[in-house]
């Protein structure tokens, strides 16, 4: 009987170790096989296609016609998706670009210019932005003064500087692409509401809005070192990413 008693408990206390392994074990290891990183999502939004297909536009300068002598190894660049076509929830999002040079005050402004699907200005007037006195990274916001943009609407963009080649005469280099308004559904908008503003640019980019995910992590940058580097590595920046952030102001 004793025997028997000892037998017993051994198999329970037994049952009951493997039970308890099982349901401890599970959700540590599981979910981390599952979890995409924040720079995992930000990489298949650049890397993606919009439902629409791919947009056309064009993400970098001309480089090839470009003469400018201020002008190393790299040229104006969008930091948009491979597809030139970014989401947003903000009736007023903000843009970002890669300056190959710097200005001063006798230097001519960046233009930006927004187009809806029939071509039409939606902008009073095209943005005149002055250049920063370096090169670098740069962003801007479109003005409250402007109408805000539409919900499940596309609008295409262009930005174009000018610089002055080796002859002294002004070159453009243009790039332009794609951007499309959305409404935050309630579950993002709850979540965000519960996250706090440095961490926000991880659900951004798990629902695809790629512009607010850069905006996000830019801003908290100095936080997220790796992601912002890896970020800018995408274009061939990553020399930059300890570097400030111009921002531009329209005239």
């Amino acid at each position: 009987m004793i025997k028997r008693s000892l037998l017993q408990k051994t198999i329970t206390i037994c049952t009951l170790t493997t039970l308890c392994s099982g349901s401890l074990l599970s959700p540590i290891f599981l979910p981390q096989a599952q979890a995409q990183s924040a720079f995992e999502r930000i990489q298949s939004i650049f890397t993606g296609r919009t439902r629409e297909g791919s947009a056309s536009g064009r993400s970098r300068g001309g480089a090839t016609r470009s003469k400018c002598s201020q002008i190393d190894s790299k040229n104006l660049i969008a930091l948009a998706p491979e597809n030139n076509e970014g989401l947003t929830t903000k009736e007023y999002p903000e843009f970002w670009f890669y300056l190959p040079f710097g200005g001063d005050s006798q230097s001519p402004p960046a233009k930006f210019r927004l187009q809806d699907e029939q071509k039409k200005s939606v902008l009073t007037k095209p943005l005149q932005l002055p250049l920063p006195d370096k090169k670098g990274i740069v962003h801007f916001s479109l003005p409250k003064t402007e109408k805000p943009l539409s919900v499940d609407q596309r609008y295409r963009w262009y930005f174009t500087i000018t610089c002055t080649n080796d002859e002294g005469s002004e070159t453009k280099i243009s790039v332009d692409g794609w951007i499309k308004r959305i409404e935050a559904n309630s579950t993002l908008v709850q979540q965000l509401n519960n996250t706090p503003p440095q961490n926000q640019y991880v659900l951004y980019a798990e629902n695809n809005i790629w512009h607010e995910t850069i905006s996000q992590l830019a801003q908290y940058r100095t936080i997220h070192q790796d992601d912002w580097s890896k970020l800018l590595s995408l274009y061939d920046l990553g020399e930059f990413a300890p570097s400030s952030i111009s921002e531009l102001n329209p005239l």
